[in-house]
Order: structure tokens, then sequence, then C-alpha cells
């Protein structure tokens, strides 16, 4: 029973112990006088008094410990009350906060997207104004080409006169020196002898034309015939490798032929010889029968006769 006894350490404020055999209202002079009852009970009912005492005394001090914990587990809930309070009044701040970039941010978007298009409007403008330009600027160049090309012909042909002059002059002295008669008759003598001079280069290229057309005439007929020469050659050589293959071919009949002859040959001597020896084999069983015959026949008689 002393095992289920707990050790308690009892501490005492310092005040003056004094028994007392009657309760009465306290006084203030004797607020630092701790008053002990008279004890009239036994010693075993004073343990278990004792026992209830500190149980009771256990469990006073666990519901205070638990008021306490009961106290600081409100404060601390209306702690987290307030700071709840204060999450949610910061969180609707933040969320105000939060939309208000929201629409900054899609305010912005739209600034962005109207500039980007403006952008994108103002270089498309700018690269067909640059096209449209370098076009430009091509066709100025090739213009300043024609017309450097014109200017460089113009001073061609002005120099291309004035080489002609001499040749002017020349049918000038033609004419001053051709009999009467010559040209027919016309107002301007150099016309006409221009027109000499054409209607005779007209028969000279016609005369050239002609001879060229009879060289690539000749020159056709040339080439089919060695074409045709070069075909008959081939079919020659083909003929003659036709030929020689045949008359290898033919060789190789001849020599075997030859040798058929000679196997036939030797297979007849082979067959007249063993015709021959079956000839003999025959004659002689025919000899050897003949002889058994005789003999049998010698025999036979022979017994009949002793059986007479």
């Amino acid at each position: 029973m002393s095992s289920s006894f707990h050790t308690t350490k009892l501490e005492f404020d310092q005040k003056k112990n004094v028994f007392v055999t009657q309760l009465g209202e306290p006084d203030e002079e004797d607020y630092n006088v701790r008053k002990f009852p008279i004890v009239e009970e036994s010693e075993w009912a004073l343990v278990k008094d004792g026992n209830r005492t500190l149980q009771s005394t256990l469990l006073l001090q666990k519901q205070r410990e638990m008021a306490v914990v009961d106290q600081e587990l409100e404060a601390k809930r209306r702690e987290f009350a307030v700071r709840m309070e204060r999450c949610m009044t910061k969180q609707n701040e933040l969320r105000v906060e939060q939309q208000k970039i929201k629409e900054r941010v899609e305010k912005f978007d739209r600034f962005v997207r109207e500039n980007e298009v403006k952008r994108q409007r103002a270089l498309v403008k700018f690269q067909n104004e640059r096209k449209q330009q370098e076009i430009r600027e091509h066709e100025l160049v090739v213009l300043k080409e024609k017309y450097d090309n014109l200017e460089k012909r113009q001073k061609k042909l002005v120099s291309k006169i004035e080489d002609n002059r001499k040749f002017e002059r020349y049918i000038q002295q033609v004419v001053d020196i051709l009999p009467e008669g010559y040209l027919e008759l016309s107002d301007n003598m150099l016309k006409g002898v221009i027109s000499r001079y054409n209607t005779l280069e007209q028969a000279n290229a016609s005369l050239l034309q002609e001879l060229m057309q009879k060289d690539d005439s000749i020159d056709r007929a040339q080439q089919a015939l060695a074409e045709l020469t070069k075909t008959k050659t081939d079919e020659v050589l083909s003929y003659n490798s036709t030929i020689a293959a045949l008359h290898s071919q033919l060789e190789k009949c001849y020599q075997h032929t030859v040798r058929k002859e000679e196997e036939t040959l030797r297979q007849k001597i082979h067959h007249r010889n063993q015709c021959q020896l079956y000839g003999q084999l025959e004659l002689a069983i025919k000899n050897i029968v003949d002889l058994k015959c005789r003999a049998v026949k010698v025999k036979t008689r022979t017994k009949t006769a002793h059986v007479t």
C-alpha cells in the first residue's frame, strides 16, 4: 500500500503556524498566521483523508493547469483570429492590388499591341516605299544605261558617216568614168550605181547560197556514203564472224562424226567378236548335248540288253 503513495514535496510559506480549536472570521492581523485545525481522527483515517486530500490536490492542480492551458489556448485562438482577420484584410488588399495590377497590365498589353500594329503598318509602309524607291532607282539606272548606249550609238553612227564619205567620193568617181548608156537613165546616178551594186550583191549571195547548198548536199552524200560503207563493213565483219563460227562448229561436228564413226566401228568389231564367240559357245554346247544324248542312248541300250 505504501507503493501506491506518491512522494510530494510541500513548500510552505514563511508564516506562523498556530493550532486553532475553533474557526472564526479572519482578521487583518491574522493574515500572516497559518492556522491548523485540531485533529481528532485515528491514524488510518488520517492516512485515508491524506490520500484523498493528496488526490484532490493533484486534481485541483491539474484543473488549474488545464484552466491555464485553456486560457492560453483561448488567447492563442483570439490571437489567431486577429491574425486571420489581418490576413484576410491583407488578402483583400492584395486581391484589390492584383486586380489593379492586372488592369494596368491589360492596359499596357493593349498599348503594346496597338504600338505593335502601328509599328507593323509603318514597317509595311516603309518596305513598300523602299521597294518603290528601289524600282525607281533601277528604272533610272536602266534609263541612264539606255541613254549612254544611245549616245554611244549616235557617236558611232556619226563616225561611221564620216568614214563612209570616202565611199561616196569613190562612187562618184566611178560614175564619172562609166561609159554612156551603161546604167539605166535615172535622176540620180549614185542611186543607179548603188542599185546595180545591190543587184550584183544579191546575185553573188544567191550563188554563194547555192554553192553552200551544193556543198551541204555533197557533205550529206559523203556522210551517207561513209555510213553505208561503215554499215556494209560491219555487215561483212559480222558475216565473217558468223562464217568463222559456223566453220568452227563444222570442224567440231566433223571431229565428233569421226569419233562417232570410230566408236561405231569399234562397237561393230566388238559385236562381231561377241557374235563369233556366242556361235562357238553355241556349237560347243550343241556338241556336248549331242555327246550326252549319245551316252544316254548307249547306257539305255546296255540296260535293255542286260534285262533281256
